[in-house]
């Protein structure tokens, strides 16, 4: 039991450590210096199509972060490519590891351990984000399995944490093809993908989200995120 209490703990202290909020409470200085943090941007950029170069998707989010840090020249960029480095989907014992469910009396591997905290740390580079560029194309009627994969732990993580305070990311979302024949198929399609992810990032607490299918939506898309 005091071992999962611990385990519990640290994953709470590794989601929150990082707030800005947390930073600020801790150290007033950080106000003094509040228009020297706004240059700086944070950006969390993720791909999940497995297609590699072949897909359009990929071509947006790399398009998109390219301007946002010729925009930003302070701006840093962590990388992550789902279908590269994939994640294990989200098994009982996980959910129930992160969720802070886990039964105290049955023992924890390492392995098991590890994914709780790799999902804690998944969850904190989110929050961590000023600007997320999200590659999430439709793949046979859904997202790639390797974002779902992602999105479980996140979304687990969340219900968990509700009430703590997070900084809010702006997401662009990219979105791309689903291949069906027909464009009234296609939009009604495509418009359910983009809903149903749009109300999973809202849950995560992100509220400025812009929708982008192809590159002519980018430079529109930030043209809104400088107007906001």
């Amino acid at each position: 039991m005091e071992f999962a209490c611990k385990l519990s703990k640290y994953i709470n202290r590794l989601m929150f450590h990082f707030n800005m909020e947390k930073i600020v409470a801790i150290n007033p200085l950080w106000k003094r210096f509040r228009i020297v943090y706004a240059s700086f941007m944070n950006i969390l950029h993720i791909d999940s199509c497995a297609l590699g170069d072949n897909s359009a998707s990929r071509q947006i989010t790399a398009a998109t972060t390219a301007a946002l840090t010729a925009a930003n020249q302070h701006a840093t960029v962590l990388y992550r490519d789902l279908a590269a480095a994939p994640l294990s989907h989200a098994s009982g014992p996980l959910l129930q590891a992160i969720s802070q469910r886990w039964d105290a009396g049955i023992p924890m591997n390492a392995e098991l351990r590890a994914e709780a905290l790799q999902s804690a740390s998944l969850l904190q580079e989110f929050h961590d984000a000023d600007v997320v560029v999200l590659g999430a194309p439709m793949h046979n009627f859904s997202v790639p399995s390797t974002l779902k994969a992602w999105l479980d732990r996140l979304l687990e993580l969340q219900r968990t944490a509700a009430g703590e305070p997070r900084r809010s990311a702006r997401l662009l979302l990219v979105t791309s093809g689903c291949g069906v024949t027909g464009a009234d198929a296609t939009e009604d399609l495509m418009r359910n993908h983009e809903q149903q992810l749009q109300a999973a990032f809202q849950y995560l607490g992100v509220q400025r989200m812009d929708v982008v299918r192809a590159l002519d939506d980018v430079q529109a898309a930030l043209a809104l995120n400088r107007a906001a």
